[in-house]
């Protein structure tokens, strides 16, 4: 079952840390309000993970079009099957603005604004 994201419409929920996680079928319709603080909310683009768990899975991938790469260190990823370079090295600046993103960002609450 997918994992769907949800964020509020117009403005931020400090309840819900910006996003909130749901869990639904892919026949299920949108939500249309947070189930942990009844904001009204949207659906938004998340990350998709695929989780190739054998060895001859990954051949199939390969010959179905897809390439797979198996991360070796940071910033290295290494060809395991599909079309390609052999390897995928990222320069120190890319990934340095790859963990910069990955962190949220900080709230700011002010407290005297009605």
């Amino acid at each position: 079952m997918p994992i769907y994201e949800y964020e509020p419409v117009d403005r931020e929920c400090l309840m819900c840390d910006g996003k909130v996680a749901i869990m639904q079928g892919i026949q299920d319709p949108a939500c249309e309000f947070c189930p942990h603080c009844g904001m009204e909310v949207k659906r938004v683009i998340s990350q998709v993970s695929f989780n190739v768990s054998k060895r001859d899975n990954i051949e199939k991938a390969g010959k179905k079009g897809f390439t797979t790469w198996k991360k070796v260190e940071e910033g290295k990823w290494e060809k395991m099957s599909g079309e390609g370079p052999d390897y995928l090295i990222g320069s120190k600046e890319d990934i340095a603005q790859v963990k910069a993103e990955q962190e949220p960002p900080a709230k700011i609450v002010k407290l005297d604004d009605p």
